[in-house]
């Protein structure tokens, strides 16, 4: 029998590449997933995948079987999504996307705080660069996106809704080359390697001349993409440690470093960073209960928690007189 199961199956078989790999995201074993889709094929009575060395290659009748697929999935995904809204938050689930600034600044937190409201809640949660965000929103992969909006504003099958405007800095080791010496310049900053997360062209338009070191211009967008690219920060403190690199982030992302002076807010002339995020949904879809509810926490947390928080951080560097405070 052709069921949902089964070409959830397939599509998953075909995203990963894999028979053990998909197994492990499908939480069954390879041997059942091998039989399942051996079972497909035997009630279409066609074969669906070119086995050649491990490879996962689509027949021309195994394309035809996806394509149908997805629609038939992606029609019991929003059949169940209809079921959530009518039942609440008690159940169901929530699939969310952050970006590498909300994630840290308020994702986590709202995401603690949603699943002790909701216990029996199922939560996905990916964090991804902004750009890959916004596809995962446009896919129906996730029902909420957190991440830049700030050059999303002609893509008109989103809405953008503003979180937070967090002011961003270069942070580096207290000991970097460029301390001790007055507001570095922007040429000077782009003369190391920077880490971090691709930044938007509508901040990268403003760099002075060539980035060097830095990284790199995305010719097809024009985003400043850091010469150590990463979109989960939780090692660049570790990294600015160790090496003379230089990462852009917010107040937040590195408190805990910030508080015990082992981090420093590099002095910058000229204009500064501004982190613009949102929320990202698709137009003329009903919001869940447990998605506005998420949505909820994340502002609470905003006004709650990050704010106070920053203030404390920046009042902490003022008074330690560290250079290149936000106050200096």
């Amino acid at each position: 029998m052709i069921t949902p199961r089964r070409l959830l199956h397939l599509r998953t078989l075909v995203e990963h590449g894999n028979f053990g790999r998909a197994a492990s995201a499908l939480s069954i074993s390879q041997p059942a997933l091998s039989k399942s889709i051996q079972a497909l094929e035997g009630e279409l009575g066609v074969a669906l995948l070119e086995r050649n060395r491990g490879a996962i290659i689509l027949t021309p009748f195994g394309e035809i079987v996806l394509e149908r697929s997805n629609q038939l999935l992606t029609v019991e995904e929003d059949m169940r999504r209809e079921i959530d809204l009518l039942a609440g938050c008690g159940g169901g689930s929530l699939k969310v996307a952050l970006g590498p600034y909300p994630s840290i600044i308020s994702g986590g937190l709202a995401i603690a705080r949603l699943s002790a409201r909701y216990p029996k809640l199922r939560v996905t949660l990916h964090v991804a660069g902004w750009r890959e965000v916004a596809q995962q929103v446009l896919s129906r992969t996730v029902d909420l996106g957190i991440a830049e909006i700030g050059d999303l504003a002609d893509e008109g099958a989103l809405t953008t809704e503003p979180v937070g405007r967090h002011r961003g800095y270069l942070f580096c080791r207290t000991d970097h080359p460029l301390m001790g010496r007055g507001p570095a310049s922007w040429a000077q900053a782009l003369a190391f390697p920077w880490v971090g997360t691709r930044i938007p062209a509508r901040i990268a338009n403003h760099f002075p001349g060539p980035v060097d070191a830095a990284g790199s211009i995305d010719p097809a967008n024009g985003d400043f993409v850091p010469a150590v690219n990463l979109d989960v920060s939780m090692h660049v403190p570790e990294l600015l440690a160790s090496s003379d690199a230089l990462a852009v982030g917010t107040l937040k992302m590195f408190d805990v470093d910030l508080l015990a002076d082992r981090i420093s807010i590099l002095p910058m002339t000229g204009p500064h960073f501004q982190a613009n995020y949102g929320f990202l949904y698709l137009k003329n879809r009903s919001l869940a209960p447990a998605t506005l509810a998420f949505m909820s926490e994340i502002r609470a947390v905003e006004a709650e928690v990050v704010v106070p928080m920053e203030a404390t951080i920046a009042e902490h560097c003022a008074r330690s007189g560290q250079p290149g405070s936000p106050g200096g």
